[in-house]
């Protein structure tokens, strides 16, 4: 977890904000009220540094600077249903989350072989349900800032959804027609 890293780059802030107010404005702190103050810092810090060694704090940067810069559909769809059979997943459309956490889906529109789906099927414990082209403004509701090359509804006359909910924000819905290989995936998490 990340939290120490935090809480030790906060303590840093914190000092280095509290020096810059007693340059700026000298007389509003006696000496000793400045070493007290500091000292609280020092110590601080001193208590959470045997939680946050260097190679922590480098591990946490690597991975806050990797997750927030784009990611190739592949990478995406590694990381959503692991590294697809070979040459069994091509993307046709791809939007990732530009900011993690605000930005609200990765977007997918994919075309896989049947053995990639069947993997994919197995892989979390989706629950499915079938809806009539005729009912795509119902199924589509739920998803009001999707690209406009996201369009489930062209996948045929009856389009099978999957989706899993891991938490009240976060879920996954992939949808595909009776051919089995072209597929839009949604995975939300905000």
């Amino acid at each position: 977890m990340m939290g120490d890293t935090i809480f030790l780059a906060t303590l840093c802030i914190g000092l280095l904000c509290f020096l810059v107010y007693v340059f700026l404005k000298p007389g509003k702190f006696s000496g000793k009220k400045i070493l007290l103050i500091v000292a609280l810092f020092l110590l601080a810090g001193a208590a959470v540094l045997p939680f946050t060694s260097f190679e922590k704090i480098d591990r946490d940067i690597s991975r806050l600077i990797r997750n927030s810069t784009p990611k190739s559909a592949a990478e995406a769809y590694a990381v959503l249903f692991q590294k697809p059979m070979d040459n069994c997943m091509t993307a046709v459309h791809f939007r990732d989350q530009a900011i993690p956490m605000v930005d609200c889906c990765i977007w997918m529109e994919v075309n896989v072989c049947p053995a990639e789906l069947a993997r994919l099927i197995k892989l979390k414990n989706y629950a499915s349900s079938l809806h009539p082209r005729s009912d795509s403004l119902n199924m589509l509701s739920p998803y009001k800032d999707r690209p406009d090359w996201w369009t489930p509804q062209v996948l045929g006359d009856t389009i099978l959804e999957l989706n899993i909910r891991f938490n009240t924000t976060n879920h996954q819905s992939i949808f595909f027609g009776r051919d089995s290989s072209h597929l839009y995936l949604c995975d939300q998490a905000l």
